[in-house]
């Protein structure tokens, strides 16, 4: 009778919360806008629109502790935790209890220059509505771009913390900095791409870029593939770049402390090594050594390996 007891109860109880958690739609016309900055959990949507107005799509519990307004011509879309009642986020903390819901879907009239992102946001599902001239992204958190496809003349991305990120570009110059966690997969076909990254972050590159430029601190990892002109690599710290699978004539190699590099130029590779790196390179290129000091090249050819250490 007591275990019945209780399992009415938890039901009741169960009920009653699915009760109060009823989705409230608000829209929302604001003052027009060029940037975006969401943080907190919602998960929005971009779509172009002929007037400038957010359809959100909140926990009726959380309504009043939402921000939607544009400041400076950013569209910023927030929760204020600190002002939102016990009780009320006791409604999300027992076992079985969904997650409240946060999305937003914002109309787009003008096109945007920037996106901020924070803490659980997400962006998803997004049309065309970027600057052509040039767009940018900052990542922190563990906010997250899910498979965006963009053109624009320069792209900038700045990503940190345990953001992820997924994207296609088409433009002229590419300018990535990732650090802490951060992972970032990229489909990046421009003229000049520059990659810098630094603690535990990972970047997955495909690039058909003509000029691409290389820099790693820490513990980062890159996967390096596609095809280019040159390439520039300053390889430091204990990071590690894959980049055999990078088709590209020339390549200037400058390598510090026991990082991995392994990459395959074809024509030309310039070398400085200094501090315990190891460089794995493929092909036959012609080599030039402007130094070479407690380091180790690796040539990989023709299923053979040969090796100096100097």
């Amino acid at each position: 009778m007591k275990k019945l007891i209780l399992a009415i109860a938890s039901a009741l109880l169960l009920f009653n919360i699915a009760a109060d958690a009823a989705v409230q739609q608000l829209s929302r016309t604001v003052a027009p806008f060029s940037s975006i900055s969401v943080s907190d959990a919602f998960t929005v949507r971009l779509v172009r629109g002929s007037d400038s107005r957010v359809l959100l799509s909140i926990e009726e519990a959380y309504a009043d502790y939402v921000t939607c307004d544009v400041v400076g011509y950013t569209l910023t879309i927030s929760l204020d935790e600190r002002k939102v009642p016990l009780e009320v986020r006791r409604q999300f903390r027992g076992k079985g209890t969904p997650d409240p819901v946060f999305s937003a879907v914002i109309y787009v009239p003008e096109l945007l220059g920037s996106v901020t992102l924070t803490d659980k946001a997400v962006l998803t599902d997004t049309e065309d509505v970027f600057d052509k001239a040039s767009v940018s992204f900052n990542l922190s958190g563990s906010s997250s771009v899910k498979s965006l496809s963009l053109s624009s003349q320069a792209l900038k991305i700045s990503m940190q913390n345990k953001a992820v990120a997924d994207i296609a570009f088409i433009g002229q110059t590419t300018d990535v900095e990732t650090s802490n966690s951060a992972h970032l997969t990229i489909d990046d076909s421009s003229e000049k791409s520059s990659y810098f990254l630094q603690g535990s972050s990972k970047v997955n590159a495909k690039c058909r870029t003509k000029e691409v430029n290389v820099r790693t601190k820490s513990n980062c990892v890159m996967l390096l593939t596609g095809s280019g002109d040159s390439v520039v690599y300053d390889i430091n710290g204990t990071s590690e770049v894959d980049a055999s699978s990078f088709d590209v004539p020339d390549a200037k190699v400058s390598m510090s402390s026991v990082c991995k590099l392994t990459q395959s130029a074809y024509r030309n590779l310039t070398v400085n090594l200094n501090g315990g790196p190891t460089l794995y390179f493929g092909n036959e290129p012609q080599v030039t050594v402007e130094n070479i000091k407690s380091a180790t090249m690796t040539r990989i050819a023709s299923g053979r390996i040969a090796s100096s250490k100097l």
